[in-house]
Parts: structure tokens; sequence; C-alpha cells
């Protein structure tokens, strides 16, 4: 653009010239912006380099895997995929950097770790995470760095001769965009700006923003009212980090309590439980599995797999297919266990010890192998989701910082929430489940 003061001295003809390469400067840009309609946040506007990455198979891949893995057989409407809560992850942290002001370049990284941040997740989201988690000691985290940093390839060995589509480490660097410091925020490491991490990690990220909102509207509960706009209008920065105004602090006590709700209803009911345990264990009982093979799948041909690798992964995925699950046969509260059982419990959290008493409780009972799993959900709730006891956000009263803690007891009640229900479950095929109901508790715990 040419300055204001030399801009005067030009003749109208070259005025007129200027003022052209202006509008067609406009022109190309709304030529290139996409609109992709969202059912929960309306028009998203994409352009340049967004729409470039939504070309990536990376992303791509994502209009296959379920945002809530096999939660459609209890909450029929549970369909959503992770490339829509990836966009709506993008358009809030775009709203966001609006909000805040902050400048173009961080705008721009914060934008592209939120349209990211999910492109590690397997089959089915968070179902099988844990298989990972138990052989190499990963999560979805650390296969999005991989991704984005091209150390780990998305394709199948068949795939890639098929497909030439740019990936996003190609994207990224073609762009100039400093990948490591893409990485770095989706890991919430940032250091010179840990701000821009906790847009995507902390009690009031956009990351959860949207799946608490798009989640409840799916699964047709009515817990993910959220006054976005309001939360934004609140928002500021603070030494450096993320913190709230005062009076932003009952948003803050919707999210965390729509936060509480939804684990307790939709993301740990105990139905939708069952069926990834029962998922998870046709996993665990292959003879030699390749987890990275298997990760890169989707929804449906991970199962097609399945089907095909043992007789009783095709039992498993023939019973998720028609609804025929397993039953649950004992359950235990925290409340209800005493000293010795949570000593109990707490050995049981180590998967091989587990996975032992699974198979010496069947040999006890007469019970084909794999009819019996032992869930101790919490260690697997924290990996999958660490923020879940997280009310850390600080709020600011005339340029004062405080703790939430200080101005509602909301969240010092939501961190002693227990959440799930229970801290141990067995559940077993129905014909064994009275067997297992009187004798599983005197096994474990005598």
């Amino acid at each position: 653009m040419i300055p204001a003061f030399l801009y005067l001295h030009l003749t109208p003809k070259t005025k007129l010239f200027q003022a052209f390469e202006v509008l067609q400067h406009i022109i190309e840009m709304v030529e290139q912006t996409k609109i992709v309609r969202d059912a929960i946040h309306g028009n998203i506007p994409v352009d340049h380099i967004f729409n470039q990455l939504l070309e990536t198979p990376e992303i791509q891949r994502l209009y296959n895997i379920k945002q809530l893995g096999l939660a459609h057989l209890v909450f029929p409407g549970a369909h959503h995929t992770r490339l829509e809560h990836s966009l709506g992850t993008y358009y809030l942290a775009y709203q966001a950097t609006q909000a805040l002001h902050l400048k173009k370049d961080e705008s721009t990284a914060l934008c592209i770790a939120a349209l990211l941040h999910d492109i590690g997740h397997g089959p089915f989201s968070h179902t099988l995470e844990s298989i990972l988690w138990q052989k190499f000691g990963v999560n979805h985290i650390d296969l999005t760095s991989q991704l984005i940093a091209g150390t780990y390839d998305i394709f199948n060995a068949d795939e890639k001769e098929l497909i030439s589509t740019e990936t996003v480490q190609e994207v990224l660097t073609n762009e100039g965009i400093n990948i490591q410091h893409v990485i770095n925020i989706i890991e919430n490491k940032e250091r010179d700006h840990p701000y821009l991490g906790q847009f995507l990690t902390s009690s009031v990220d956009v990351d959860q923003l949207d799946y608490l909102i798009r989640d409840a509207h799916y699964t047709g509960v009515a817990y993910g009212m959220i006054d976005i706009p309001r939360l934004f209008q609140t928002l500021c920065i603070h030494d450096n980090q993320l913190a709230i105004q005062r009076k932003g602090v009952s948003v803050v006590e919707n999210i965390l309590m729509a936060r509480g709700l939804m684990y307790t209803s939709v993301y740990f009911h105990k139905t939708v439980r069952i069926a990834e345990l029962m998922l998870s264990k046709a996993f665990e009982l292959l003879p030699d599995p390749d987890p990275f093979l298997l990760f890169r799948m989707t929804d449906a041909e991970i199962m097609e797999t399945l089907r095909t690798m043992g007789r009783y992964q095709h039992e498993i995925v023939t019973r998720l297919k028609y609804r025929k699950l397993f039953k649950q046969a004992y359950m235990l509260s925290l409340f209800e266990a005493d000293e010795s059982m949570i000593q109990m419990i707490q050995k049981l959290e180590d998967f091989e010890i587990r996975r032992k008493q699974e198979e010496s409780l069947e040999d006890f009972l007469g019970i084909p192998s794999g009819q019996i799993i032992i869930d101790v959900p919490r260690p697997e709730l924290l990996r999958a989701e660490p923020r879940i006891n997280q009310t850390d956000i600080s709020v600011i009263e005339k340029n004062t910082k405080r703790s939430l803690d200080v101005f509602t007891p909301i969240a010092r009640a939501l961190r002693e929430r227990i959440a799930p229900d229970w801290c141990l479950m067995i559940i077993t095929d129905e014909r064994y489940r009275s067997m297992v109901s009187e004798k599983a508790p005197g096994f474990l715990f005598s």
C-alpha cells in the first residue's frame, strides 16, 4: 500500500490503478474463501492455508472417525465426526483471537493448531487409545505431533501411490509455518507465549468448548449450553497467561458444570463404556497386533479388519453390529470400597495385573477366554481427559489475579466430585452374569 502523503500527489490515473489493485486483491481473497456450513456454529469461513490443510489426507481421514466412538449405541444421534469437531475448534480459536486482538502470526499459528489438534486420533477416537498407551506409552497427542512433523505417516502401504495430495507437513513447510511452534501449542509447551497453548488446553479452552456444545447437541442431553460470546468478552491475558475477568465467573461455572455432567451422563455412560471395553478386548486378544497400523484406519476399516482376525474378534464385531452387549455383573463405587478393596483396585490399574486377574477368574469359573472384562476406569479417564479436575483459570479483579475458588465454591466441589460412578466394574456375557456376580467379589477381594 502507498503511504497517504504520497497518495495525495498521484495522478488520477495512478490512483485509479491503485484502487483497482486493492479491489482485485479483495476479490482474490473472497474467491479463496470457502464457507463450511456447520450444525453448531453456522457458516465457518475457511481461506488460504486452512483450505489447503482441509484437503490433506490427515484431515480428510477424520470424516470417517466418530467423535464419540461407540456412543451412538446409546445415543442414536451421536454420529458426528472428528472433522466436524476440528472445524468447530478452529472457528472458536479464530473468534477468540479476534476478541483478544492477538497478532496475526499468533492467530494463524493458534488456528492451525486448533484445526490439526486431533489428527492423531485412531478409530473410534478415545476407545482404543488405552491399547496404544499400554504398549508404547504414547497417545493421540503424540501421534498428532508426529504427523505434523512428518515423522509418522497416515497412509497404509497400498494407499500412497493412489493419493498425491500434500501432507500437513508439506503444506506447513511450503507456507513457511514454524512447525515446532504449532506442535508446542498443541502440547501446551509454548514457553514464550504460554497463553497460546492454554487456548487449547485449560479450563476454558476452545477444544473443550466445542466438544461440550457439539456432543450435547448430537446426544440430545441438555448440559452443553454455554454462552461463548460472553466468555470471549471476558477472556483476557494477564502476566502472559490466559485468565478471565471477574464478570466472566458465571460462564466458567457453566463450563465446569457442563463438563462434569457430560462425563457422567455421556462419556462414561455405563453402556457406552461396556461397548468400548468389548472393542478394546478384541484388540487386546490379537496374537501380534500392530497398533500403529491399526490406528491409521478409519472406524469402518478397523471393524472389517477385526472381523477377519480371529473367532473372538468376529464375535465381538458381530455383537457390536447388532448391539448384543456384555452386561454388568458387578459394580463397586468408591464410597462402598474399604481400604483393602481400594488397595486391590490400585493394583488392578496395572494392565498386566488386570488381564491376569481376568484370565484367573475365567479359569476359576470355567468361562471361555475374553468373556470377563474388569474395568478400572479412573487412570484411563485421566489420560483421555487430563482437564477433568482442572479448575485453574485465574480471575482478574481490579488488575489483581486471584484463584477461581475465591469467587465460587463450584470449582472446588467439582474437583471433589467423582466420575465415573464406579471405581471397578466387571462385565460378561449374559450367560455367565449371575455366576460372575456371585463369585467375582469374593475371588478378587478375599
